[in-house]
């Protein structure tokens, strides 16, 4: 019997060889900065695990899986299994083994994987569980309100144990949905611009009631203890000092263009392997952005992953006030693959189903 192979499919499997060998080596060439929160979490130097809180709650799960002790690379290798599988169960496009802008694009974040997230790592958790929605939306037994409600669900259950900051995402996804049925000329830019206004107006409440900006909770108390060290070359440094409503909005449209389209980072050109994430940031925004752009032209067809897309774009403007330097605003899309992979290919997806 001949077996045959499907040129998307053999280019998915080599993809994931690829990322195999990364995986095993990566302990041995990348920079030890890329483990410190891998060691934070498998030595949990201050006894912190427990079952509430990002770093808790990954120690928990490193440490009664035992994972652990094992090696990186094998834990690296383990978890790229389930990565992979995920997003096969999620499809693989028909045009996925042809050389286009996005799918290069796409191979690249699927490499990166293995250079971020193949390890003990937050991400394995937040991958894992936000596939949920995808499979969610995919699902021809759910109806697509109770897929949406569980989604809420999913997200603010996340926000409430794991990060805060996914609680958020409902809620700002429902203002773009509204938002999104006022007819104007572009839409697509007046989304995008809305959500940033929308995450400034919730770190101005959080201040009044906490007396603490977003960005000062995580981005600004964070770079304050690293600035000046060897490896804050990245660190995201907005123009202004967080002194009040007016200085936090302006820096939080700079930091959402240093995490989604850093070309105003330009202190970071002359450093070859930052620009290279630059340039990958870059031309997945522009990607990202025309096919939401695509989509809402349709958005009774295409409501899905419009949602999809709402998500997405809510945690894009929370990035901007809580990440503090470029190589954490990219592992933690690369934590929310899933959702970005079936926005990228969701065509081909909805062909399938």
């Amino acid at each position: 019997m001949r077996l045959t192979l499907q040129k998307n499919k053999l280019t998915f499997l080599l993809l994931f060889i690829g990322s195999f060998f990364i995986a095993l080596i990566g302990e041995f060439v990348l920079p030890e900065k890329f483990f410190y929160d891998a060691k934070t979490i498998v030595f949990d130097y201050y006894n912190e695990a427990g079952f509430k809180g990002s770093y808790p709650i990954a120690m928990s799960f490193y440490k009664y899986t035992h994972l652990g002790k094992l090696p990186f690379n094998v834990v690296g290798v383990i978890q790229l299994f389930f990565y992979y599988f995920i997003l096969y169960k999620i499809g693989i496009p028909k045009d996925f083994h042809i050389l286009t802008i996005k799918n290069i694009v796409m191979y690249l974040a699927f490499f990166m994987v293995a250079i971020f997230i193949a390890m003990p790592s937050k991400e394995f958790i937040t991958f894992i569980f936000i596939s949920q929605i995808v499979f969610l939306f995919q699902s021809k037994k759910i109806g697509f309100d109770l897929a949406l409600l569980y989604s809420f669900f999913i997200l603010i259950l996340f926000g409430i144990f794991f990060r805060s900051y996914f609680a958020l995402i409902p809620f700002i996804s429902i203002i773009l949905y509204y938002f999104s049925k006022i007819k104007y000329p572009n839409r697509t830019l007046a989304i995008l611009s809305v959500s940033i206004l929308i995450i400034v107006i919730f770190s101005g409440l959080h201040y009044i009631v906490k007396g603490d900006f977003f960005s000062d909770l995580a981005r600004n108390s964070v770079n304050e203890i690293r600035e000046g060290s060897a490896d804050a070359n990245s660190m995201i440094i907005p123009p202004m000092e967080t002194t009040g409503f007016l200085s936090e909005f302006v820096n939080t449209i700079y930091s959402f263009f240093s995490v989604n389209f850093p070309i105003v980072e330009y202190k970071h050109l002359l450093s070859p392997r930052i620009l290279l994430f630059i340039i990958w940031q870059i031309l997945f925004t522009i990607i990202f952005i025309v096919r939401f752009s695509w989509g809402i032209k349709k958005p009774q067809e295409n409501k899905k992953v419009l949602w999809v897309f709402y998500f997405l774009i809510s945690y894009f403007a929370i990035q901007s006030v809580f990440e503090p330097d470029l190589g954490s605003a990219v592992r933690h899309k690369i934590g929310v693959l899933p959702l970005i992979y079936y926005a990228f290919y969701y065509d081909s997806f909805s062909k399938k189903i």
